[in-house]
């Protein structure tokens, strides 16, 4: 880090040249975080629409969830969607794997039932608390399950492109055995 007495040495062509330097080698849009390029400006009453519009998007696909039919949830999911059911798992990556994944559990379920504790939107963002609860059939092999989770969802166009669940601090999950058939 430079001192003091060195900053005071640095005069404002100095400045100028090391700014039209970084813009001649193309590094300006690097060095402000890619925030450079074209940006779609909203007015308030636009941006409140978008994030009513984000947060009943999540509240319908996780109370469609309980549907347990992956084709309900087509709707919401975005082609190039990442899922990562909670932190450290891998990620399940696209429309395909998303269906094969989820259809694979709802196989093997009776009931799904999802509560949404509270939820709020910041653009893009919508946050949720929920309490997931998975119900198996009698003889199963998908397991009674239960997460307190926070739930992280990025919309882009109208359809979620990411959905990662963490688990909620401190709470008490649940994984046991179906009941035997």
């Amino acid at each position: 880090m430079a001192d003091r007495n060195s900053l005071d040495r640095i005069n404002r062509r100095d400045l100028f040249m090391g700014a039209g330097l970084f813009a001649l080698l193309g590094l300006q849009d690097t060095l402000a975080g890619g925030h450079t390029g074209p940006r779609e400006l909203l007015s308030e009453e636009e941006q409140a629409a978008l994030e009513q519009a984000n947060d009943k998007l999540v509240a319908d696909f996780v109370a469609d969830y309980a549907t347990r039919d992956a084709g309900v949830l087509d709707k919401y999911i975005s082609d190039d969607i990442i899922y990562q059911i909670t932190e450290g798992m891998d990620e399940v990556v696209g429309r395909e794997a998303f269906f094969k994944h989820n259809d694979n559990m709802f196989q093997g379920l009776e009931k799904v039932e999802w509560i949404n504790k509270r939820q709020f939107a910041i653009g893009q963002v919508v946050i949720n608390e929920r309490i997931d609860e998975f119900y198996p059939f009698p003889g199963s092999r998908v397991p009674r399950m239960r997460f307190h989770v926070a739930g992280y969802f990025l919309i882009k166009d109208g359809k979620i492109q990411v959905w990662r669940d963490f688990t909620y601090p401190g709470a008490k999950q649940l994984i046991q055995p179906a009941p035997k058939a």
